[in-house]
């Protein structure tokens, strides 16, 4: 279970970058991000639509974007793959949370302290659908035309992982270890329900500074003189912690401080963690975002290119449109269709509820409802949500209970649906050298899948916690496999450093030489091109440690010959070569 998830427990700094193991996958790590910003793509993907209602004598307004969280560059990856050279990397899945606003309080804009939920998600790439009042779109007009200082943008979300397991049993008393944490730990502060908002790091960082002193007994006791195993300690029972009593906190949109809510007990009681068992838990992360900068630049010169003019028509009086706003996953399987049933209950002037069933369609992103006006002021309606999958020639679905919305338009988020999406994404470097097939099984239904320069994605519903995809990498010049050494359970892009036999490599040499020979020189070649290394080698110095760099993941073996004479075949890995005479 949860072979593919982050591994809290194996958490690596190297080369100035931070990754995460992998569960049940000892050569393979995530990479932590390390900033987000507006993607980088042609037509660059965002938008503000300005609409004016004839019937309302009114201005709104959806401004969409689409953001791109940031990796380390080629070199960093090359030095950590120096210290690691048989392990395969992964873009780190990151689940968003939401987005505000940090609008200066001279601006009076009701931006400031809002909170928008993420449209939709992949591995890589956050959108953003937020509907806007007359006052926020003129806001945000005049700042994309006026040149007018921009204001950041906080996203907030959290990573996904198995914590550690120790062999800790912890008893204490849930009320009174939070009483301790709310007047101790440095920025804590209370929300207006039964909840304390934390600074992640800084609770962390308490919790290892005063553990011996909070009222917790873990059985057996810490180790006094292992500063590391006492904070991974810390960081196992929080995350147990968190799976009892939090929830996810959007901190202020002014800083980078991740945040958590844990919730404080009403009354005394005894717990029990058994840190040994196999659980999953959240941690927090957050990004400062410069939303418009790119999109200032290209409305100086183009603001058609990015802002977007209607005049809707005037709306019968017995008429009521309702518009639903989503993202449609990218690449979604052939064999998958999505829709949404709206209900628009009976009401004062119309009596009988109405239902009506649309199908979300890709590359839109607006669904409108036309009903019967039912009631002289507007009335909330109710949606549901259905996956359906052909199996076995035959339609299946997955729905959603019906839901109330009392907004009077509908922004679909990734958590509304009955069962989140895997997204596979193609590299556009690897796309350059190669094209990926693949089988995805989740739960009995399973799909065969490709990807292309053409067409770089893959999305389809998770049915159920046995979820994976298998892969391979295709040549495009000739007729060389190369698998992906694991299967994939997390949304990724799939590049070169996917596979371990990209980059840094290294193989112990051994060579044994016969009784009559005192030493020889060997030649070492690379397949990706590069020059050859020699050796030499004798009855008491006969091994070596050859390091050579992959450039392409279908040439990564080597070969090598006594100087002079014939080439071995291509190989990999560790060698132990016999020179007899």
């Amino acid at each position: 279970m949860y072979e593919g998830y982050p591994d809290f427990q194996r958490i690596i700094s190297s080369a100035g970058l931070r990754f995460i193991g992998t569960w049940q996958q000892d050569n393979t790590v995530f990479l932590c991000p390390d900033g987000l910003s507006i993607q980088a793509a042609d037509p660059l993907p965002f938008s503000l639509d300005i609409i004016r209602s004839s019937s309302t004598e009114t201005v709104y307004g959806w401004l969409n974007f689409t953001t791109e969280l940031h990796f380390a560059d080629q070199q960093q990856l090359a030095e950590f793959k120096k210290q690691h050279p048989d392990s395969a990397v992964n873009s780190l899945p990151v689940l968003p949370g939401s987005l505000g606003f940090d609008v200066p309080i001279e601006y009076h804009s009701d931006l400031h302290g809002k909170r928008y939920d993420a449209s939709g998600y992949s591995a890589q790439c956050i959108q953003f659908i937020i509907l806007l009042n007359s006052a926020a779109t003129q806001l945000i007009e005049k700042t994309l035309l006026d040149k007018t200082i921009g204001f950041n943008a906080r996203v907030d979300g959290f990573v996904q992982g198995v914590s550690p397991r120790l062999p800790y049993t912890v008893v204490f008393d849930p009320r009174e270890l939070m009483l301790n944490l709310a007047a101790n730990v440095p920025g804590a502060q209370p929300a207006d329900d039964s909840r304390v908002a934390f600074p992640y790091d800084a609770l962390t960082q308490y919790l290892y500074k005063n553990i011996t002193t909070l009222p917790l007994s873990p059985a057996p006791a810490l180790p006094e003189n292992d500063p590391s195993a006492v904070r991974l300690f810390c960081e196992a029972f929080l995350d147990r912690l968190y799976n009892l009593s939090g929830s996810p906190c959007a901190g202020a949109a002014s800083n980078n401080v991740a945040m958590i809510f844990l919730a404080m007990p009403a009354q005394h009681g005894r717990v029990i963690f058994e840190l040994n068992s196999v659980t999953l838990s959240q941690r927090p992360l957050c990004f400062i975002l410069d939303p418009f900068t790119a999109a200032q630049q290209i409305a100086s010169r183009t603001p058609d290119a990015i802002i977007h003019r209607t005049t809707a028509p005037p709306l019968p009086a017995d008429r009521r449109d309702i518009d639903v706003f989503y993202s449609f996953p990218e690449g979604l399987c052939s064999h998958v269709a999505l829709d949404i049933k709206l209900t628009l209950p009976g009401g004062n002037i119309y009596s009988w509820p109405q239902t009506q069933t649309l199908e979300l369609s890709a590359g839109q992103t607006q669904l409108t409802f036309h009903f019967q006006n039912s009631a002289v002021e507007a009335i909330p309606f109710n949606y549901q949500l259905r996956i359906n999958y052909l199996q076995d020639g035959r339609w299946l679905n997955q729905c959603t209970e019906p839901q109330t919305c009392t907004a009077p338009v509908l922004v679909l988020t990734p958590a509304m649906w009955p069962c989140p999406f895997l997204t596979f994404s193609l590299d556009a470097g690897l796309a350059r050298q190669s094209h990926i097939t693949g089988t995805y099984q989740s739960q009995e239904w399973l799909q065969a899948f490709g990807l292309t320069a053409e067409a770089p994605n893959f999305s389809a519903p998770a049915l159920g916690d046995n979820t994976f995809a298998w892969a391979e990498a295709h040549a495009l010049s000739d007729d060389i496999v190369v698998p992906l050494p694991q299967p994939m359970s997390q949304s990724t892009t799939i590049g070169a450093w996917s596979f371990p036999q990209f980059g840094s490599q290294q193989a112990h040499i051994v060579v044994n030489l016969g009784a009559d020979t005192r030493d020889v020189t060997l030649e070492f070649e690379p397949q990706s091109p590069a020059r050859s290394t020699t050796k030499t080698f004798t009855h008491t110095h006969n091994t070596f440690d050859y390091g050579w760099t992959v450039t392409s993941i279908f040439a990564s073996g080597f070969r090598y010959r006594v100087a002079g004479g014939q080439w071995s075949a291509w190989v990999t890995g560790d060698q132990t070569i016999n020179l007899e005479g």
